[in-house]
């Protein structure tokens, strides 16, 4: 009896064991190719370098929300290309916010006294990572990236002007280029997804977005931060015809 149960835990101690070693070699066969396409997703807080929304020198801004996607590829341990699209809302401050002078001055040159904007973006970027891997089974825990790139958006804007006939509301949609500068910090929550902490500044060609333009020294100024979760995607698999 003890020669039978002795020979019973021997042969299920062996078969788990090969069972365990199976399992380990398949999904470490599985992992060797490399999940290089990634979707991913944004939320976060945004301001408007621009005539009428505050001093961001002096952190007297209005922040507000929006929200991001992405599809992007590897092509190269330490580069991948990411295509991007996003939302963001920006207000401006209210018209009592700036000095008698300073309104007067927008008053004499039909300038905007407020704005609200909403921003659909899209653009294309590629991005430096610090810490390289050629396999995302081997990345980094933690990693800091950046790029630069080129994009358009669309400005749905609604501006407020002071005349001799009074106040009157305008509608506008303006359509605007510009070159984004994005930075990130990302921890690697599990073997399929990141988690980051990103910031983008957009570099735009125009100084009209709120309606206000020359006040500020510089073109207006998308900022904002978001919170990004990525996701590794299963490598695709090539379309055979039957």
């Amino acid at each position: 009896m003890k020669k039978y149960l002795i020979s019973t835990l021997t042969i299920a101690f062996t078969a788990m064991v090969l069972n365990i070693n199976v399992a380990y070699g398949q999904n470490f066969y599985k992992e060797k190719i490399s999940r290089d396409n990634f979707l991913q997703a944004g939320l976060g807080l945004g301001t408007l370098y621009a005539d009428n929304l505050g001093s961001i020198r002096m952190l007297d801004i209005l922040l507000r929300p929006g929200l991001s996607l992405a599809y992007g590829r590897k092509i190269h341990k330490h580069f991948d290309i990411r295509a991007n699209v996003g939302y963001q809302r920006y207000r401006s401050q209210d018209i009592d916010y700036y000095p008698a002078t300073v309104t007067q001055s927008w008053f004499n040159n039909n300038q905007a006294f407020a704005s609200k904007n909403d921003l659909l973006y899209f653009d294309i970027a590629p991005n430096f990572y610090l810490f390289g891997a050629d396999n995302h089974a081997f990345r980094s825990r933690i990693n800091a990236y950046g790029g630069t790139g080129i994009g358009m958006l669309l400005n749905f804007k609604k501006t407020t002007n002071v005349t001799f006939n009074g106040v009157y509301n305008s509608k506008d949609l303006q359509a605007v280029a510009y070159i984004p500068f994005r930075a990130g910090i990302s921890y690697s929550y599990d073997l399929y997804t990141d988690i980051a902490l990103e910031g983008t500044l957009m570099m735009t060609f125009s100084d009209t977005l709120d309606g206000n333009e020359g006040f500020n020294r510089l073109n207006d100024l998308p900022i904002f931060g978001q919170i990004i979760i990525k996701r590794y995607l299963h490598p695709f698999k090539p379309f055979n015809l039957p």
